[in-house]
């Protein structure tokens, strides 16, 4: 047994062997091999200095057109953090890295580092931080499928600059991403609450002339703020350069409130206290001058501050149109609530969403100040608006007294002459405005232009239905003094209601008729656009009154 054991064991360790020795003989190792070194990849801007090797290229003979910037939800796959957060930042970033494709490119970041605009910025970095992480990927998956060396300028460049009440420029032009993030890390706050965003533009617009001129890049200017700049009468000589050299500006920022100057209130960059006579927040209006009636609604819930423009800050809009960009509004800016608080009343935000293509035609005339001024002076009606723009905030019949117990004719009679009073201290103003709005319906018929129709019709209805409403209150008051029995003798007070009928009079009526007559032609002729809805709004409230017994 033990022999037979040994036996096996014997010839296990030979197979071994044997297999061992064919493994052995099959084997072809190489020889020793030095080992490559890999040729670094040159990047001008980058790991090499800007030479400036870069062919020349002729200045396009007219600003490249606007983008189509219609906001697009994002893809259901998109999972990059930020991606979803602005698709109209995406696009943009997009035609950035077309352009890179095509031509030498060349980004000028241009940052509002003002407190009100924080939350907005730093969404845009994040999302513009993204695009450039993922460029430093795609640079490094290049470097390492191709050893050659690249003998042409880096196809994009990037420049970051922010303002506050100075100009900083955190980076100059450079093909190195990393750096771009770097920069934008830099910017920190302002808390000056000025904006001198068209002096940093200028001063942008001058550092990059010579990578357009010169070496034929494509430039693009990119302003991230949220209000119409300190220093706007700047645009008009800014217009010039970036018409001549197709520079095209595209501000990413928020519409103006319609007619309005602001919808943040001044607390957001001035703190509490403030300056007497500052003014801190500037984003609006969306026309070159006022061209809005500025007067009260007789609701406390309708804030004609939070009504959409639906087109950004005038100067703002009048350099991206002549210089071929785009203003592109976020609907979400990152204002908080106690941004948006005024003290006594609600949060305010814009409100108010229009179709693009149809509100075009309600564009303001995007023209200089002397041609504006010119167009003034043809049309009465247009100057008689114009002029009552200008007027302080008319105040308007929004709470009265509407309940009157009767407890003795003496007393009933005094409350009745309190209401009156009150009201009558509103009559002036809506007079004045009134009065002059009418020296110019001569020549409302002979406005073409969309906006000045609406504009004129809103402010002329509006204004004859507040004096409806003032001029009807006060004139019921009287009716009562001269007295008015109960039908019901257990009735014991009366009450003042809004009612679309008015009983004292033809020529009360005859003022609420041409109000609704106006209002209802700013609705049917005007359907979705700021003015119709404001139009809407006034319609809700009655123009005349009636007497109730309770």
């Amino acid at each position: 047994m033990a022999t037979r054991m040994g036996i096996r064991l014997l010839g296990l360790l030979l197979a071994i062997s044997l297999l061992g020795l064919a493994i052995g003989c099959g084997a072809n190792p190489e020889p020793d091999q030095a080992p490559q070194v890999k040729k670094k990849k040159v990047i001008p801007g980058v790991n090499a200095p800007l030479t400036g090797t870069a062919k020349a290229r002729p200045k396009r003979e007219n600003p490249q057109t606007s983008l189509d910037l219609e906001v697009e939800p994002p893809s259901q796959q998109t999972v990059r953090p930020a991606t979803a957060i602005h698709p109209e930042v995406n696009r943009l970033l997009e035609m950035f890295k077309q352009s890179k494709d095509d031509a030498p490119t060349l980004v000028v970041w241009i940052v509002d580092r003002t407190k009100s605009a924080a939350n907005m910025v730093d969404a845009v970095k994040m999302q513009a931080q993204y695009f450039y992480d993922g460029l430093v990927i795609e640079a490094e998956q290049q470097a390492t499928a191709n050893s050659e060396e690249v003998d042409e300028q880096t196809k994009l460049l990037t420049s970051v600059y922010s303002f506050g009440e100075s100009t900083q420029r955190h980076l100059e032009a450079s093909g190195d991403f990393q750096a771009v993030t770097e920069a934008f890390m830099q910017i920190a706050i302002d808390s000056s609450g000025v904006e001198n965003a068209f002096a940093a533009v200028r001063q942008a617009t001058d550092d990059v002339l010579d990578l357009r001129r010169k070496q034929g890049y494509e430039v693009f200017l990119v302003v991230v703020t949220d209000e119409a700049g300190d220093d706007q009468e700047q645009a008009e000589l800014l217009r010039s350069d970036l018409a001549k050299y197709a520079i095209p500006v595209y501000v990413v920022g928020v519409h103006a409130p319609f007619g309005k100057r602001a919808i943040l209130p001044e607390h957001v960059e001035a703190g509490v206290g403030g300056v007497a006579g500052r003014r801190f927040i500037n984003q609006g209006p969306e026309t070159r001058d006022t061209e809005q009636l500025l007067m009260e609604y007789p609701s406390a819930s309708m804030v004609t501050e939070t009504v959409d423009s639906g087109f950004g800050p005038f100067a703002w809009e009048y350099i991206c149109r002549v210089s071929g960009g785009s203003f592109l509004a976020l609907r979400a800016p990152g204002y908080t609530s106690s941004m948006l608080n005024r003290p006594g009343s609600r949060p305010v935000a814009l409100i108010g969403s229009y179709n693009r293509s149809s509100l075009q035609k309600y564009a303001p005339d995007y023209i200089s100040q002397a041609e504006y001024e010119a167009k003034i002076q043809e049309n009465k009606a247009l100057a008689a608006l114009i002029q009552v723009s200008k007027l302080e905030t008319i105040q308007v019949l929004s709470n009265p007294t509407r309940d009157f117990m009767k407890r003795d004719e003496a007393s009933f009679s005094r409350e009745l002459s309190q209401a009156q009073l009150a009201a009558a201290q509103l009559e002036p103003a809506l007079l004045q405005a009134y009065e002059i709005l009418r020296l110019g319906e001569s020549d409302r018929s002979k406005l073409t232009n969309l906006r000045w129709q609406a504009g004129y019709d809103l402010a002329m209805g509006r204004l004859l239905a507040a004096r409806s409403r003032v001029e009807g209150y006060n004139a019921m008051l009287a009716l009562m003094k001269r007295g008015k029995k109960f039908e019901n003798e257990m009735s014991t007070a009366w009450v003042l209601v809004p009612s679309t009928d008015t009983e004292v009079g033809s020529v009360l009526k005859k003022i609420g008729d041409r109000a609704i007559q106006y209002l209802e032609r700013v609705k049917t002729e005007h359907p979705g656009t700021p003015w119709a809805r404001m139009a809407e709004m006034e319609l809700q409230v009655p123009v005349g009154w009636q007497w109730q017994e309770q």
